[in-house]
């Protein structure tokens, strides 16, 4: 005889938030005590953290969250409005936009990580925590390694930047990953013979881990608040511009016009027939 053992229906089990007919409950407060109570930087603490935020915590998510929801053309939102060119709706241009953010757009998780490494050598090595900061950064220079968070393509010194730790500064929020991001740059001066300025998402990964948040939460915080500008490039696009991004027709010359895919922009091999044994 064989024996049977009854099995669970299959569930979701979170402790994010839980729902029924009646009631929609976060984190353990009911959403409609949180609605007019909170603020989204103070929600978002809540629903990644799990706890409600301190005041400084909340001043300092809603910061980061509006330094760097908008940063002009950049690849997200330029990748936003070539899927909208070519017919997706707002939520399939948004998520086309939201994929290109990665290793090298939009990051704080990275430098978030590199900060960790920084402080648990210098815990490690029994060093200070300048030292293990300076090192790290002559490190990666011998292997020729960027160093996320640091410089940015567009600007020479981020305008972010400042303002982000002046507040994080006045607010009681900088602590030792501030400390090890700023010595990081301090050393870039010796090693690569001027100074590369930390940047937005650099500033967001020591300050946010230093509010509390972790790498990953970081990305999820920049994701958040980066949408808001793709939506608005989305429906700027759709409500602005002809299809196939102004192809033709144009007083400017655009990325998909003709003129832009001609022969004299193409280096790869001359005309050439197939070989016998491939053409019928």
């Amino acid at each position: 005889m064989t024996e049977t053992t009854e099995k669970t229906p299959f569930h979701w089990k979170s402790n994010i938030a839980w729902k029924n007919r009646d009631r929609i409950v976060v984190r353990g407060y009911d959403v409609n005590e949180l609605t007019g109570n909170l603020d989204f930087g103070q929600m978002l603490f809540l629903v990644l953290k799990g706890e409600l935020p301190t005041e400084a915590q909340a001043m300092i998510t809603n910061a980061m969250m509006v330094s760097l929801a908008e940063h002009a053309m950049s690849p997200s939102s330029a990748t936003v409005r070539f899927a909208t060119s070519g017919g997706a709706e707002l939520n399939g241009a948004v998520s086309a936009g939201v994929a290109a953010i990665g290793r090298l757009h939009g990051t704080a998780d990275r430098p978030a990580n590199m900060y960790i490494g920084v402080e648990q050598r210098a815990a490690a090595e029994g060093i200070p925590m300048e030292q293990a900061a300076a090192l790290t950064v002559q490190e990666m220079r011998a292997r020729r390694e960027n160093m996320p968070g640091y410089h940015h393509a567009q600007h020479i010194r981020d305008p972010r930047t400042v303002r982000l730790l002046e507040l994080s500064d006045k607010w009681g929020i900088s602590g030792t990953y501030v400390a090890i991001a700023r010595a990081m740059e301090d050393a870039t001066e010796a090693v690569f013979g001027r100074r590369l300025w930390i940047n937005g998402p650099g500033a967001m990964g020591c300050i946010g881990l230093d509010a509390g948040y972790s790498p990953l939460e970081m990305k999820a915080m920049f994701i958040t608040a980066r949408t808001l500008s793709l939506c608005a490039h989305s429906i700027e696009e759709s409500t602005r511009e002809k299809g196939w991004r102004a192809s033709e027709n144009s007083d400017m010359v655009q990325p998909l016009s003709l003129q832009m895919q001609g022969p004299d922009w193409y280096d790869g091999p001359a005309d050439r027939e197939l070989p016998t044994g491939f053409a019928e």
